[in-house]
């Protein structure tokens, strides 16, 4: 071995650091180099790794020599039932990009992750080898069913594939109805509750355990995917009265409220059981039959323009402006946009249901999307949670808010709901009374104004940065919500780095959007706070230049072999990528920089006729 790869810094609490050992692993791909630091990631905790699961996955399977990457993975595996699940399900989302010669490896890597989770064990030599339990719990009985625990941990991970299946199944169903889709999704939607009420009084038989019985009171999803580990909160209820279609040109994703609670709190349970005597499997059937969604086929051919009026001629015939306007919204059109908040809701929502009462009930709301690639939405929040986490370290007082994300296939997936959060179009759309946003904000916030304008100017200098360094496109108002504190919070990262709405035709030329309205709520040019977003933009940059190469390995590592979008053209991405931090000059020169950021980004025409054509074409208000 040689020095460069061996001589690993330890963290001050004696693990090795993970960013450094991760480079020396993307940057060695020799068998004797990758598997001595694959080894050497069994001393990081498992937690501190998880989070760049999709980047090691993405180089274990584009390269030749991987069993050291396997090995890993399947003593994660091992460990962790909802790891075992984010593996498989990563793994069958990119197959769909792996090169011929490795896909015979993948599907052996699928197979034995479907062994591990169903046996826990990496082989069967011993087949008489009882697993362990699933999830831990809390339960003090005697263990009398070790001999089915196979069976049980088989029939869970089927029942557990086919719940996040049938949801995404339902999204690509919605395609195909022209209207009143809110009422044929709650109909889908009590149907799938329905099941897994019949699951639960299924599998509360007599014969089974009391562990059984708790395992099957509800569902596991992996839905945290910065810390899948610890997640333990069983999905037993879906109630359907909350559930809304985003209707765009190419989907229709949907938002969906779980109802949750902690395997360990043993309760008893106050719903009818009486009614549902058939196995779940029947009930299950009578919502879909396809497993598969359909592909939707994407022009991602590179495609230059010479003007505006070609670009909209474009966009408008390839059908792509596939936005995330209504991802975010009021549950109803009142004078307050928020009303009524996250916190009624859920209140309204545990006085209504048969599990209110377990001191761990709690309301998890997802936006389910079919014929969608999540990945590289994923890639974006890394980015943006690393940024995050950068800030906090350099004491840099912006704001940002990372959202999770859990990936089901190459096509769909489900992305945390942000809740008390509304698109500044359905703002304009729905509390109308108004004529322009530092009005809003002096109507809304008229005791606590400075308090709001002060959230805003701190977000707005945090999603600056982040639109700034990804070369982050389609900032139009259905794509930046405004929270009920006067955060403003991005969604939709379908185009960044060398990708671009149009087929590339990078329209949008301003670092991040920077409107007049924007600029008046924060007292406009002469501002002291528009001078006070101007420093933390500064020291948002300079803390970023400082730890540059944490998130220059994010993205890294995620290049080889990967057929996502923002890597159409990746040399010149990764090129695009460090410029933006202006390394040929000091950290004393980059106020200068920040300055025409600013005068580049403020009133900028194509960012106003870039919200002109979204008015025209998707009726999205500026």
């Amino acid at each position: 071995m040689t020095d460069d790869i061996t001589r690993l810094p330890l963290t001050p609490e004696g693990h090795y650091q993970l960013d450094v050992l991760l480079f020396k692993l993307h940057k060695h791909q020799n068998a004797g180099a990758q598997a001595y630091l694959v080894n050497k990631l069994y001393e990081v905790p498992l937690d501190k790794v998880m989070p760049y699961l999709p980047q090691i996955l993405n180089i274990s399977i584009q390269r030749q020599y991987c069993e050291c990457y396997e090995t890993f993975f399947y003593d994660a595996a091992l460990k962790n039932h909802n790891i075992a699940l984010k593996l498989y399900w990563l793994l069958q989302a990119n197959i769909e990009d792996v090169l011929p010669e490795f896909l015979a490896k993948v599907e052996k890597m699928l197979h034995l992750l479907e062994r591990i989770i169903v046996t826990g064990q990496k082989n069967s030599s011993n087949p008489s080898y009882q697993p362990p339990h699933l999830y831990p719990m809390e339960l003090n009985i005697e263990d009398t069913e070790a001999h089915l625990r196979k069976r049980v941990r088989a029939d869970y991970f089927n029942e557990q594939h086919k719940f996040a299946y049938t949801l995404v199944k339902v999204a690509s169903a919605l395609l195909t109805e022209e209207e009143d889709t809110d009422t044929i999704l709650k109909a889908y939607i009590q149907n799938i509750d329905t099941w897994i009420k019949g699951l639960r009084c299924w599998y509360n038989s007599k014969q089974n355990s009391l562990h059984t019985k708790r395992l099957f009171r509800g569902l596991i999803l992996p839905l945290d995917f910065f810390d899948p580990s610890n997640y333990i909160e069983q999905i037993v209820r879906i109630p359907s009265e909350n559930v809304r279609c985003f209707r765009t040109k190419a989907r229709v994703p949907y938002l969906v409220i779980f109802e949750t609670i902690d395997i360990n709190e043993e309760e008893p349970n106050r719903e009818n059981q009486t009614s549902l005597i058939l196995p779940p499997e029947e009930i299950l059937d009578k919502i879909l039959v396809d497993e598969n969604p359909n592909e939707q086929v994407i022009d991602k051919n590179s495609i230059r323009f010479k003007d505006y009026k070609e670009f909209v001629e474009r966009y408008e015939d390839a059908d792509a402006s596939d936005t995330s306007s209504n991802i975010s919204f009021a549950f109803e059109s009142t004078g307050n946009p928020w009303a009524p908040t996250w916190a009624e809701i859920c209140q309204n929502m545990r006085a209504e249901s048969s599990f209110g009462h377990y001191k761990t009930w709690k309301a998890r709301g997802v936006i389910v999307k079919g014929h969608d690639d999540l990945r590289q939405e994923l890639l974006a929040m890394q980015i943006i949670k690393k940024a995050k986490e950068i800030f906090r370290k350099e004491c840099v007082n912006v704001f940002i808010r990372p959202y999770d994300i859990l990936i089901i296939s190459h096509n769909s997936g489900m992305i945390e709901f942000v809740p008390d959060a509304v698109s500044l179009h359905s703002i304009k759309k729905n509390a109308g009374n108004f004529t322009t946003l530092l009005e809003f904000f002096n109507k809304t916030w008229s005791y606590n104004f400075e308090e709001a304008q002060k959230n805003f100017i701190e977000s707005m200098a945090g999603y600056s940065l982040i639109c700034y360094v990804l070369n982050l496109k389609d900032r139009h108002n259905g794509n930046i919500l405004l929270d009920i504190k006067g955060h403003i919070i991005h969604i939709d990262f379908g185009f960044f780095l060398s990708s671009s709405p149009g087929g590339n035709m990078n329209f949008e030329t301003a670092p991040f959007k920077l409107t007049k309205e924007m600029i008046d709520v924060m007292g406009g040019y002469q501002s002291e706070m528009f001078l006070y977003f101007k420093i933390l933009l500064y020291q948002g940059l300079i803390a970023l230049r400082k730890n540059y190469s944490e998130l220059l390995l994010i993205i890294e590592m995620m290049r080889p072999g990967n057929h996502l979008p923002c890597f159409s053209n990746p040399d010149w991405a990764i090129k695009e990528f460090k410029k933006r931090f202006f390394f040929e000059i000091g950290d004393d020169e980059c106020m200068q920089k920040v300055d025409e950021l600013i005068e580049n980004a403020a009133e900028n025409w194509r960012t106003i006729q870039y919200d002109n054509f979204q008015m025209r074409s998707n009726k999205i208000l500026s």
